[in-house]
This record gives structure tokens, sequence and C-alpha cells, in this order.
């Protein structure tokens, strides 16, 4: 005589906020802390809380956007400025001490403004330690006053700054609402 029983399956829950599998006991979503076997009201209030989330991040994501083409626009900046230099000092013996930082400087811009969409703070944070090194030494070299480099320099600098301030805000805004 066969004495196995028929193994009844248990159907898969999953969450109604991230469709991640969930245990049947379990009163709250162990990926974003959805309330499983809250109200109607509760459960409701959560998906607004998370569209409201994520209506932020968009916002947000804007401004790290227009950060992280700022350290594109670098790059293009120092690799263009670099050529003009090559051509105007071509004949000059000191011409790669010139031109060999320029392009390493516009590489790193390059790597950061790509790697930006990844690790946003700690690209933009790079970025701007590594402008405003740049222009600390421009300027020591160069102590001439020139406006329209000044306000060039400081709109970099804002976007930058900007972009800081965005990512750390997409990061709370992510850590608040359990987002991934």
């Amino acid at each position: 005589m066969d004495s196995t029983q028929p193994v009844i399956l248990k159907p898969i829950e999953r969450c109604d906020a991230c469709f991640k599998e969930t245990g049947n006991d379990d009163v709250y979503c162990a990926n974003c802390g959805y309330p499983l076997k809250g109200t109607a009201l509760e459960q409701n209030g959560f998906i607004y809380n998370q569209n409201k989330a994520d209506f932020d991040l968009v916002a947000f994501k804007k401004r790290v956007d227009k950060a992280g083409r700022t350290l594109f626009y670098l790059s293009g900046i120092f690799i263009a400025a670099t050529i003009l230099n090559f051509f105007e000092m071509k004949d000059d013996p000191g011409v790669a001490s010139v031109v060999i930082p320029g392009f390493i400087l516009g590489a790193i811009f390059l790597l950061l403004g790509e790697y930006s969409k990844k690790k946003m703070l700690a690209c933009f944070i790079s970025g701007l330690c590594l402008f405003v090194i740049i222009q600390l030494i421009h300027i020591f070299n160069n102590p001439e006053f020139d406006l329209f480099y000044t306000v060039f320099v400081v709109a970099i600098i804002v976007y930058l700054v900007l972009g800081i301030k965005s990512s750390v805000e997409i990061e709370k805004i992510k850590k608040e609402h359990n987002l991934t």
C-alpha cells in the first residue's frame, strides 16, 4: 500500500507594490515594506507615498542629469583647449607639458561623466574637487581678472553643487521609501 499523500502546493504570494515573492505569514514585504496584511487605507497610503517619491525622484534626476552633462562638457572643453594649445605651441619644446595633462584631465572628466550614472555623489564630489583645484592653479599662474572666465567657472561650480545636492536628496528618498 502506498502511504504517500498528495502534496498540496500553496500559491505563491507576491507583493502588490514590488511584485517580489513573499511568505504567506509575512505582515510586511521584506523588499519594499508594503503592508501585506494592512487595511486598504494603509495599502493605498503606501502606494501613494511610493508614487510621490517617484515624482520627487524625477525632479531630482533632472538636476543630476544636468550636472552629469556638465562633467561631459568639461571633458570637451579640456580636450578642445588642449588641441588649441597644441597648435599654438607646436614649435615649443615644452608642448608636451601642456598637451598631456590637458588630455588626461579631459579623459578624467569624461570617465567621471560616464560613471556618474552609477555613482552620482562620488563622481560629482570628485569632479567638483578636481575642477576647483584646477581653477586654483590657474588663478595662481594667471592672477589677472577676467569677468567672462569667472562667470563661467562659477556656473560650472553651481551646476556641480546642485548635482551633489540632488544626489544626496535622491539617496535620502530611496532610503526613506526602501527603493533600490
